[in-house]
């Protein structure tokens, strides 16, 4: 089974901020959402634990699981360029999703993101079949991964910020 969950809420969730790159830490809400999925998942014994090596990721990872960590690039958000730290608006969102198309500003390219987040989830669907998987990670990264395991839905909307809130968890077979 995979675990996948978003990491915990950080100020500039709140504020609705582009994240991406920037090293940002958990806030107290996202510090509790972190010991709650602790708490859920106390009873699973992973086999293998994968984690952005961001900061707000690693420290909702570190509250998590105690075990070795393996902290993979793969799973870092995307690059936001020109737009990291600027207010999410329905406008500025528009011109993110154009800029990444290619790449624009800074960003990084939507297929290059693709591209990396895929590779991870092929090398989790073929090397962890059957195995109990903890993968800490970003908005972005985690609407990848659920389309990978899931598909893409026929309702699908570029346009929407996430898949799941802040600390959530979403569950994979891989078998």
């Amino acid at each position: 089974m995979v675990y996948l969950v978003r990491q915990g809420q950080t100020d500039w969730n709140l504020l609705k901020k582009f994240n991406g790159c920037t090293d940002i830490e958990l806030n107290q809400t996202g510090i509790e959402q972190a010991h709650l999925q602790a708490e859920n998942l106390k009873s699973v014994s992973f086999d293998a634990c994968f984690c952005s090596p961001q900061k707000r990721a690693r420290q909702t990872c570190e509250i998590i699981y105690k075990g070795q960590i393996v902290f993979d690039d793969r799973l870092i958000e995307i690059n936001c360029g020109e737009f990291e730290g600027t207010v999410e608006t329905a406008d500025s969102m528009k011109f993110f999703w154009q800029a990444i198309k290619n790449g624009d500003k800074g960003t990084e390219s939507f297929i290059e993101f693709m591209k990396r987040s895929c590779d991870f989830c092929d090398m989790i669907a073929e090397d962890y079949i059957g195995k109990n998987v903890l993968i800490v990670t970003h908005a972005a990264n985690i609407r990848v991964i659920d389309y990978y395991f899931n598909g893409k839905p026929k309702d699908y909307d570029l346009y929407k910020p996430t898949i799941i809130k802040n600390g959530e968890l979403l569950t994979y077979k891989n078998s």
